[in-house]
């Protein structure tokens, strides 16, 4: 059977419609129900149910389906590191989940390039979710993520911490507080990053557990544009502490319970002995990252 047709089927099984699955395919109707027909000839069973709505898994083609995920996802693992064995260049393939870009010492990672020119590093950009999933897929060898993720098939390092803090804009009454506790926020309005980060799920979290909603009015994709609305007295601004950040007019106050953002660099298990990966941890586990204890 050609390998190819496991991602046929797969796609049949996901739409439930021949048709559909044509149409993504970029094959005729006729076409890919004589594949799936010839699929089921060559295991002597049905695997999908068909009438005028569209196909239906049996129990056998749920069963197939599964192992179609195992082993295409195996397949990509393949192909990829037969194109590493064979690539002259060497090339590792890194990403950063949005707001990491902001926090991690860049200029880290641009010495392990001098320091290693055989190695070419490719850089991606993507949201945290969406990262993870292309680095267990295969298509990133490695990547820099928000918060420790419960997926066992990752190996995760925490490389950097940072403290979440509140900005308050010069002239409101917390500008001259030490500290933040959840309950001075009740009745203030609030702008902070938007559901893609860990910070907004953990932040109305907490609030809902102190018993009220925050007031959020605006909800960002960096850290820049919060400080920027909160100069302009928008709102209070809570946010990872940047690096860079140069604040004017503006504090960053501490919350109570000493809450960070955590930076974790990961990759999938079966890349434990992937030589640049090792490289790269090996060469990041002797620099001033700002690792928390």
């Amino acid at each position: 059977m050609d390998i190819r047709y496991l991602e046929y089927f797969k796609i049949v099984y996901e739409e439930k419609s021949i048709q559909k699955a044509s149409k993504k395919l970029f094959i005729s109707p006729q076409g890919l129900g004589k594949i799936i027909q010839n699929i089921e000839k060559e295991f002597h069973t049905t695997f999908f149910i068909r009438n005028k709505i569209g196909v239906f898994p049996t129990a056998s083609g749920t069963l197939f389906y599964e192992q179609c995920i195992k082993t295409s996802h195996e397949l990509q693992v393949l192909h990829r590191q037969i194109r590493q064995l064979e690539s002259e260049s060497h090339a590792l393939r890194i990403g950063f989940a949005s707001g990491t870009l902001q926090m991690f010492p860049l200029e880290i990672l641009m010495r392990f390039m001098e320091a290693y020119p055989n190695i070419q590093l490719q850089w991606y950009e993507s949201l945290n979710d969406h990262l993870i999933q292309q680095i267990l897929d295969s298509e990133l060898d490695y990547g820099f993520v928000v918060g420790k993720t419960e997926n066992e098939h990752l190996v995760q390092t925490r490389w950097y911490v940072t403290p979440v803090v509140l900005l308050v804009y010069e002239g409101h009454p917390l500008y001259n507080e030490t500290c933040i506790s959840l309950d001075m926020l009740k009745n203030e309005t609030l702008i902070i990053m938007n559901e893609h980060f860990h910070i907004y799920h953990d932040f109305t979290t907490a609030c809902n557990v102190h018993g009220f909603t925050p007031k959020i009015i605006a909800k960002t994709l960096d850290g820049a544009t919060l400080y920027e609305l909160c100069t302009r007295k928008l709102g209070l601004a809570v946010t990872p502490l940047l690096p860079i950040q140069q604040l004017l007019h503006v504090k960053a106050i501490p919350f109570l319970g000493n809450y960070n953002w955590e930076i974790y660099g990961c990759y999938e298990k079966k890349q434990k002995n992937h030589a640049l990966i090792q490289e790269l941890e090996a060469y990041l586990e002797n620099q001033p990252l700002g690792r928390a204890p």
